[in-house]
């Protein structure tokens, strides 16, 4: 979500360091791991240096970091239709991306999780312990209320002047219950609530993929996970490893 430019304070593009995919398209527009990963690429393909590539979303880490097949683009009547098939799933956007590949006839495709590794790479693992983690969460639940009210308020003209807003903003986390708050359908108090319930629900999801995705690599790839706060100095950190 952090590529969406009229959300940094809802997706928490602000850091110390720039990123440089962060707020790069317009929420009017469609972004996919498939345009990513081809950004992500040209982007490296100018490095004669090592790079930090910082991730929070696994199927986008993993199409960066694996050779793996991406799925194709599918037509967006198809893509509704999967949809209305699919609602009340418990992951409703897994379940309709499956949907609306089976309409489309798309080929089976090989895993995602055993493509060959696309780089020389040290995984850093920051796995924090859930009591900490949680409190992070509600923190940052309780600033993207506060802060990305205005955001949400344009985004809701956008969608009132009948522009077409792209239906994973729209379901991104922080601006589908902010634009219920500003519908009358919510009061802000259950919007920071729900908000931080989703981000816990997205977070264990994210933590078992990571957990995943290091015992894919396994001997492939430097692994070193963290399980608490951590301060780790990558310059020196990737200075040590390739004696430079």
């Amino acid at each position: 979500m952090q590529v969406y430019r009229e959300i940094p304070k809802i997706t928490n593009q602000a850091r110390r360091r720039p990123a440089e995919l962060a707020g790069i398209v317009s929420v009017t527009k469609d972004w996919t791991v498939a345009r990513h990963r081809v950004r992500a690429e040209e982007i490296i393909a100018g490095l004669d240096v090592p790079f930090v590539l910082d991730a929070g979303t696994g199927m986008y880490l993993n199409a960066i970091l694996l050779d793996i097949p991406l799925a194709p683009k599918v037509e967006a009547g198809t893509r509704s239709l999967a949809q209305e098939i699919t609602a009340g799933a418990s992951n409703p956007r897994r379940a309709s991306r499956a949907k609306e590949l089976e309409l489309a006839g798309a080929p089976d495709r090989d895993s995602i999780w055993d493509g060959a590794l696309r780089y020389d790479a040290t995984v850093i693992y920051l796995r924090p312990k859930r009591e900490a983690l949680d409190t992070a969460i509600a923190n940052r639940s309780q600033k993207i209320v506060r802060e990305g009210l205005e955001e949400a308020a344009k985004l809701r003209g956008l969608l009132e002047s009948g522009a077409r807003v792209n239906a994973s903003v729209r379901d991104a986390i922080g601006v589908r219950e902010l634009l219920d708050h500003l519908y009358g359908e919510t009061t802000i108090e259950a919007a920071e609530n729900r908000v931080a319930t989703r981000t816990r629900q997205l977070a264990r999801r994210q933590t078992r993929w990571f957990d995943k995705l290091c015992r894919t690599l396994g001997a492939r790839a430097d692994i070193t996970v963290a399980e608490g706060p951590v301060e780790i100095d990558l310059l020196n950190y990737m200075h040590g490893r390739i004696g430079t």
